[in-house]
Parts: C-alpha cells; sequence; structure tokens
C-alpha cells in the first residue's frame, strides 16, 4: 500500500554484553522506523486530533546479528487495514549487504485518546494512514 525506508547507524548503547543488537533494542529500532513512515505529517497532527496508536500485536523474527557501526535500513509497509486496525510489515537489512537482520509484523488500532474507545478506520483517518492524503 505504502511504504518508506529508514537507516539507523548503531551505536554502543544498542548492543548487549554479547556485543549484537539487543533483542528489546529493536523494538525501539523499528518503532524509529515507524514514526519516520509518518512524519511527513506535523508531529502533533493526531494528538491534536486525540487520536493514539495502540499495538496490539507484534511478530518478530530475528534473521541475523546487526554489530557496531552497521548502518541499518529498514523498510516499513503497510500491509493490512481493517475496520479498526492496521498492520505494517517491517524488514531491517544491513546496508551494504542482502543480509537481512530482522523482520515483524506490527499490529495496532487507533483509539479516540479522548473517549478511550477504537477509531473505525475509515474517511480522513484512513487517508491519512494509508498516507492519501497530506495535512
Amino acid at each position: 500500500m505504502n511504504k518508506s525506508t529508514t537507516e539507523i547507524k548503531i551505536r554502543g548503547y544498542h548492543l548487549d554484553a554479547y556485543q549484537h543488537v539487543n533483542n528489546a533494542r529493536y523494538l525501539e529500532l523499528l518503532e524509529e522506523a515507524r514514526w519516520c513512515h509518518y512524519e511527513d505529517y506535523p508531529p502533533a497532527y493526531f494528538q491534536e486530533k486525540g487520536w493514539g496508536f495502540i499495538i496490539v500485536n507484534i511478530n518478530i523474527n530475528f534473521k541475523g546479528s546487526a554489530v557496531l557501526g552497521d548502518t541499518l535500513v529498514i523498510h516499513s509497509e503497510l500491509v493490512k487495514i481493517g475496520n479498526t486496525s492496521l498492520t505494517i510489515h517491517q524488514e531491517a537489512f544491513i546496508k551494504g549487504s542482502e543480509r537481512k537482520s530482522i523482520e515483524a509484523d506490527i499490529t495496532f488500532v487507533m483509539m479516540d485518546l479522548r473517549t478511550q474507545k477504537l477509531l473505525p478506520i475509515e474517511g480522513e483517518l484512513k487517508s491519512l494512514l494509508t498516507r492519501t492524503a497530506k495535512v
């Protein structure tokens, strides 16, 4: 549906005692790439609307280690839209190689932060999430 690419250089604080990216850090790296996926909207746009992204499921497959100095190239793509949920598929490769480090499917819902109720994904919200609308 729509795809973006984010590059993140691996720093020392991403590593664990085994000198590769810690599994918990991958969640943060993937989150950074998802924020970048929607960064063409003003930072407070969703907040001003009272809309929140709530992750309901994460499936991660580790494929290979990333180490200090590597740059991860993370592809994020919206692959599924339901009535109240969306799924983004993400893959991270070591830049300059074909080595895949991780792949993940993240499912989230949109919530009205004022009422704490799920939002149906339709109209303006659907256009924004599929990046077919600009603000």
